[in-house]
């Protein structure tokens, strides 16, 4: 236990001085980003093996620093939205061809692997399901990575234009603060509340310690938190006049808390699923007592996917 708390304020800290870098700049909390993809990408690739799916690890490490580099490029020449979804789509088609021909081309490379792993296939398939795997892996969790860049960058984008804002920076800080606090304060309150409460199970077969009571509560804080968030960044007469610009009100703000908060613990399960199904009990263990970065950011990716399409509807 004290493992495990000393462990859980080390990440706070850290995840805090990032956060906060980000008021005087981007590239400190993208570069925070850009590890934790990177980790998590590895992290799940190895939770495939375990269910026999291979990946090539090489090129989907590669995939949110190549996506990150097609972001900037779009960013500096002022592109439209259309031309970041061609990014990924072009990226994800050259990736899947480089990594089937690398995989069927190299046979003496191939052969050993599948001597290795006791794979019978043809070179062909082997190579074809290789490329899929890296895909699956691209999609989730790299792709729900990029999200928190494009979060991090929102009103350097073209497309994006609001007369009158000029706090856009305490915006964005705002939001990314929203984004972490929601998700921690979700995570936490459901362990306390589950733990003190107890009753049913919410998914015994695939999290035997979630409670129905544990996703109500987290739930709840999580949503009180969101908005208590929001009261404290209106505290500043900068943000209130963002926000005011915006209009963004504390109504608004605890329904985007109750979504986020809920499609968390979705995304909490569905990593789950993926442990469960390889027979692991965490995706890695960089941090003693938490497991590994998917262990911690599973719900995370999935609610930056909620608050970044919340920033779309809104601004």
């Amino acid at each position: 236990m004290k493992k495990r708390l000393l462990t859980s304020f080390v990440i706070l800290v850290v995840t805090g001085i990032f956060v906060a870098s980000r008021y005087y700049t981007t590239y400190a909390f993208d570069a925070f980003v850009g590890i934790l993809a990177i980790l998590g990408c590895v992290e799940v690739t190895r939770v495939l093996e375990r269910k026999r799916m291979f990946t090539n690890i090489v090129f989907v490490g590669c995939f949110p620093a190549i996506m990150y580099i097609a972001m900037t490029i779009g960013l500096i020449n002022k592109r439209d939205w259309i031309h970041y979804i061609l990014y990924f789509v072009v990226i994800m088609v050259l990736l899947f061809v480089v990594n089937f021909l690398y995989t069927f081309l190299c046979s003496g490379v191939t052969h050993k692997e599948k001597d290795k792993y006791g794979v019978y296939d043809s070179d062909s398939a082997y190579a074809l399901k290789k490329s899929m795997n890296s895909a699956f892996v691209m999609i989730y969790p790299a792709l729900l990575f990029t999200c928190l860049f494009v979060i991090n960058h929102f009103f350097e984008f073209a497309f994006i234009h609001v007369e009158g804002l000029e706090n856009t920076n305490l915006v964005v800080l705002f939001f990314v603060v929203l984004l972490f606090a929601i998700t921690m304060i979700t995570d936490s309150m459901a362990l306390v509340v589950g733990t003190t409460i107890k009753g049913s199970k919410l998914c015994p077969r695939i999290s035997p310690n979630k409670t129905i009571s544990g996703a109500i509560g987290g739930l709840i804080f999580g949503a009180l938190g969101g908005v208590l968030v929001y009261y404290l960044f209106s505290l500043n007469i900068l943000v209130n006049e963002a926000f005011v610009l915006i209009n963004l009100t504390w109504w608004k703000v605890m329904i985007i808390s109750i979504i986020t908060s809920a499609v968390g613990q979705i995304g909490d399960i569905v990593a789950s699923m993926l442990k469960r199904s390889a027979r692991v009990k965490d995706y890695g263990t960089i941090f003693p007592g938490h497991g590994g970065v998917m262990d911690r950011v599973d719900g995370l990716v999935f609610n930056a996917v909620v608050i970044l399409i919340s920033m779309f509807v809104l601004i």
